[in-house]
């Protein structure tokens, strides 16, 4: 096992056993006494039915190359959710195989596609960098041409634009979401060091983005309602859809804004694009 992944999966395991709560283990209330949140590791081990050594050398990257039927056990023990299993997985280099690699440059026929749509949408790379974007989302969502490409990145407008952390009503949450889905992307591309550099310049800016990150929590890209208020016509409500392997590659995808049945949106949208 990769030397680098072995201390993130021990990393991302000991987060998991520290936010357990231990009657989730099924173990009774009173339980021994704790001096820290979570699970013991002697516990993590007794319920996956491995050794606490083996376990303990585990969460410190020492351990060598463990099965997938033992991480089977200690996912199961620590109750991952489907996301955080396949991400431990990963980890431990058992995962499926690598996806196809990034694309260098999108074709016409795809920015066409989303020029064409009456939506805010735009084709972005694991690391949240904004590639191509429609006039709609350029008047909805960010003024991406307003900023230096190498703060054209969802991640980074999303915790140090000030303007766009105004706009969100549920900036908090949608921070959450926006750091854990970065943090499973960055952790299947430990070899682009274009992804270090973000991380790294994301870390040293924000704090809250780094106190985030060093959570481990992970999330994946599902359907996620976004609120935005917009100077000209108020709030919007949006159901963010994203779709990846654009033309075989799984490292971009697309993300189209949908506006949230039941509000205003739609003909928010079609009053402020007709101007």
């Amino acid at each position: 096992m990769d030397k680098q992944k072995a201390v993130l999966l021990g990393q991302f395991l000991k987060s998991r056993r520290e936010k357990m709560n231990p009657s989730e283990a099924g173990l009774p209330p009173g339980y021994g006494k704790r001096r820290t949140p979570g699970l013991r590791r002697e516990e993590v081990a007794q319920l996956a039915h491995v050794s606490t050594t083996w376990y303990t050398w585990l969460e410190q990257g020492r351990a060598s190359t463990p099965s997938r039927q033992v991480l089977d056990s200690v996912a199961n023990a620590l109750r991952l959710s489907k996301n955080e299993h396949l991400h431990m997985l990963h980890l431990a280099s058992l995962e499926l195989p690598n996806p196809a690699p990034a694309v260098q440059q999108l074709s016409p026929d795809i920015e066409k596609i989303i020029y064409e749509l009456p939506y805010p949408a735009f084709i972005a790379t694991d690391r949240t960098e904004v590639l191509s974007w429609n006039d709609s989302a350029r008047r909805t969502i960010f003024d991406f041409p307003s900023v230096p490409e190498e703060d054209r990145c969802m991640a980074w407008l999303t915790f140090m634009n000030e303007g766009l952390r105004n706009c969100m009503p549920d900036w908090e949450e949608y921070a959450q979401y926006t750091a854990g889905v970065l943090r499973g992307r960055y952790e299947k591309n430990l070899t682009d060091l274009a992804f270090h550099r973000l991380i790294e310049r994301l870390t040293s800016e924000s704090p809250e983005f780094r106190e985030l990150w060093s959570t481990h929590d992970i999330m994946d890209k599902t359907i996620k309602t976004i609120r935005l208020h917009h100077q000209e016509v108020g709030l919007l409500s949006f159901n963010i859809n994203s779709f990846s392997q654009i033309n075989g590659s799984g490292s971009v995808h697309c993300c189209v804004y949908i506006p949230t049945e039941g509000t205003d949106t739609s003909e928010k949208l079609q009053m402020l694009l007709s101007r």
